[in-house]
């Protein structure tokens, strides 16, 4: 994560945390379960408290967040208290898996407390930042970065394996370029990390926006293959006498993702207008690049998107601020790619045991 990235955060938990009063309202609820808790007090009800905190934690938009965004918001101790995640655990400890009042009240303060300790490291990250921050060079030409994270299988460990992934993601680029009338070279490398290796690139909304919907139709092509594997695992369990049928779902899950790649190759020549005959070299140079890149992600390989930031939006003729549309889009495109995510992580355990028969 980059410094400006680090800086847009700290703002982003002012807005979304501090100013929505989620401290405030985890307080409120620890405050009336503590009354409850003390000898000889009458029980309040708090089903008023409890229901504003889980509104407020349920509203906070964590899909606005780069992964490496959400990774330091867990560092923080604030990821943990809200979203899903927090929403969860709340309901856990009020409910589902309640010990004593004191028990809760003791987790719910716990929470509190990390949460209020993750809020002033941000604001110290802040107040040191101030005035240190210049906007980044793909911010300036109104520019997306991509971030690049060769993990998992994709990993690059040696030479070798940065000649293969560099030739992959050179097919990549040309095929998704060349969709745009541009060139490979309009995507450029602005930076590396290491750790798992990480690239960041920089290139114009229109080839970052095809990018993000290949990923997202390759998504819910994965959970497609997901679902079809899984019901094969459950007719398996079923120890039924005809042990063919979870193997021809299967294979049925095999032909599925072969014509699901097509058929995004399809869905992304009507979106791009390039028609196979007229635009043979564009239609072929995409093909190859959907397959790779699905691929990278199959294998482990991770793709995330720093958008510019709302102030670099433009101004209408009123001097009234708005938002780029196709900053707009792929805004859209990455929220819809975070949800699926979430959703494929709850089916991934079914892939593996099915995957190792």
């Amino acid at each position: 994560m980059n410094v400006s990235e680090l800086y847009d955060l700290t703002y982003w938990i002012d807005e979304e945390i501090v100013n929505t009063e989620i401290p405030e309202k985890y307080q409120q609820l620890h405050q009336i379960l503590h009354q409850n808790s003390q000898p000889n007090n009458q029980n309040q009800p708090f089903e008023s408290q409890k229901d504003d905190l889980l509104k407020a934690i349920k509203a906070v938009p964590l899909t606005q967040l780069t992964k490496e965004q959400l990774v330091f918001l867990r560092a923080l101790g604030i990821a943990q208290a809200v979203g899903k995640e927090g929403t969860r655990t709340i309901e856990d400890v009020l409910y589902r898996n309640v010990l004593d009042i004191a028990t809760s009240v003791n987790k719910i303060q716990q929470i509190h407390q990390k949460l209020k300790e993750g809020i002033k490291t941000s604001n110290q990250i802040k107040t040191g930042l101030n005035e240190c921050i210049a906007p980044e060079e793909y911010e300036i030409d109104k520019e997306v970065m991509i971030r690049v994270t060769f993990t998992g299988n994709a990993t690059m460990s040696n030479v070798s394996d940065f000649k293969k992934w560099g030739n992959t993601w050179h097919e990549i680029g040309r095929g998704i370029a060349m969709a745009h009338n541009a060139a490979p070279e309009d995507i450029r490398i602005i930076g590396a990390t290491k750790g798992s290796v990480t690239i960041e690139l920089a290139t114009s909304p229109e080839i970052a926006i095809t990018t993000s919907m290949i990923i997202l139709f390759a998504l819910e092509l994965a959970q497609k293959i997901l679902d079809i594997r899984k019901k094969a695992e459950e007719i398996k369990n079923l120890q039924l006498q005809n042990k063919q049928l979870a193997k021809d779902i299967k294979k049925e899950a095999t032909k599925a993702k072969q014509a699901g790649v097509d058929q995004i190759c399809e869905r992304l020549m009507v979106e791009l207008t390039i028609e196979k005959d007229g635009n043979g070299d564009k239609a072929i140079a995409l093909d190859k690049a959907v397959k790779d890149l699905i691929d990278f992600i199959e294998f482990g390989g991770e793709v995330d998107f720093i958008v510019p930031d709302e102030n670099d939006d433009e101004d209408n003729e009123e001097g009234e601020e708005v938002s780029r549309p196709e900053y707009e889009k792929l805004r859209n495109t990455i929220t819809d790619i975070r949800l699926l995510e979430d959703k494929l992580k709850l089916l991934e355990p079914g892939l593996e045991e099915s995957n190792s028969e």
